[in-house]
């Protein structure tokens, strides 16, 4: 019963910001068309972006664990596949790739793996990780990879190789995301990167 009324709590949530953001976008392009520069719109646009971001934590706000890292564990499928397909098109994902791509064509050459390679071996790995790690995080009821391997292996030096680990792993990971959102800011604002 309560499951369901989440569900169709987040069906009513999902249409209003789909219609809003369609909605959004057609007044951004009449105001083009009404002569509002590019470089407003970009302004508005990022602006908007952040207000609704900003809305969403204030709406989400929790002090459960459960609640904060899987919302309760009440989210269907379909929006858990919506949310990892949204982590895997990130900025670090479409310039890097795209790069990778660019830089040395699908198959290589001369005994080099080519950027296929990399495309593949990045959606394996979020394939890997959501079918072979995933399910020990739930079992031992831990949210996070140090927390995980603090449980399991016991004692803090495994979870200070863990929390060593995700340090590195997403240090290289933000830096793309942040080049890529100063680069996509520049586009949008024209403030200099």
């Amino acid at each position: 019963e309560a499951n369901e009324a989440f569900k169709r709590g987040l069906n009513k949530i999902y249409g209003w910001y789909t219609g809003g953001f369609i909605a959004f976008v057609i007044v951004l392009a009449i105001a083009e068309q009404m002569g509002l520069s590019r470089g407003a719109i970009g302004i508005v646009f990022l602006l908007a972006t952040v207000a609704l971001y900003a809305g969403i934590g204030i709406m989400s706000r929790t002090n459960d664990a459960a609640e904060y890292y899987v919302a309760g564990r009440r989210v269907p499928a379909f929006y858990n596949g919506m949310a990892t397909a949204a982590d895997w098109m990130s900025a670090a994902s479409f310039i890097g790739l795209a790069g990778t791509l660019y830089l040395h064509g699908y198959s290589g050459g001369s005994g080099e793996p080519g950027g296929l390679a990399f495309v593949l071996g990045w959606t394996g790995g979020f394939c890997l990780v959501a079918l072979l790690l995933a399910p020990y995080l739930r079992r031992f009821g831990q949210f996070t990879i140090p927390d995980f391997l603090g449980a399991r292996y016991g004692g803090n030096v495994p979870r200070l190789v863990g929390v060593v680990a995700v340090i590195l792993c997403s240090f290289t990971y933000v830096v793309a995301q942040i080049y890529g959102v100063g680069l996509i800011t520049t586009r949008l604002t024209g403030v200099q990167f």
